[in-house]
């Protein structure tokens, strides 16, 4: 958790905190190296997109995400470096 503008306070959590179906916004991605980085910028993982996790494999790892409208597979093992925030149901 971090206190953002005018005292108000923003959660934070990284995707490996997120339960399934539950969607969130990419707000940074930290503490990669320059390979890992580019296979996450390159899959399109980046700030700002949405990414739900939909499906663990039989061996729970890698796991399915749905990134914008694309499903991909995505290594456990990423998931503490991608600090997301919970999107706000639209009403």
């Amino acid at each position: 958790m971090e206190v953002g503008f005018a005292g108000q306070r923003e959660e934070f959590m990284t995707l490996e905190e997120v339960a399934l179906n539950q969607a969130v916004r990419v707000e940074e991605i930290q503490g990669l190296g320059e390979k890992d980085l580019a296979c996450l910028l390159g899959m399109g993982i980046r700030s700002g997109v949405s990414v739900t996790k939909v499906i663990t494999t039989p061996l729970k790892d890698p796991v399915e995400c749905l990134v914008g409208s694309q499903l991909l597979a995505v290594e456990k093992r990423l998931f503490k470096h991608i600090r997301v925030k919970e999107v706000s149901p639209v009403s």
